[in-house]
């Protein structure tokens, strides 16, 4: 089964990402060092949880902009960090 998963992992990496690797005896391993460089630590997932937390506290209406247009921004901002939030959650 192990074989299978990191042969799997192997045609999928681009020659940088299977440089990174390719050493590496389990899938596990493999998959956990590639999700560290590309998801972050949970660390780096709490700071940037945190910037869009922030981001959302300073977003305001612009004086040119209609109440519609902004909602519509509000509510892509509130989906993502929703997104984002649940994922760290899951994740710790």
């Amino acid at each position: 089964m192990n074989s299978k998963a990191r042969n799997v992992l192997m045609c999928a990496l681009s020659e940088e990402e299977y440089t990174k690797v390719h050493s590496f005896r389990s899938a596990k391993q493999m998959w956990d060092t590639l999700a560290l460089t590309y998801e972050g630590s949970l660390e780096v997932k709490h700071n940037k949880l945190s910037l869009l937390v922030r981001k959302y506290e300073l977003f305001e209406m612009e004086e040119s902009e209609s109440i519609q247009t902004m909602l519509y921004f509000s509510f892509i901002i509130f989906n993502y960090f929703l997104g984002k939030y649940i994922l760290f959650i899951h994740n710790s």
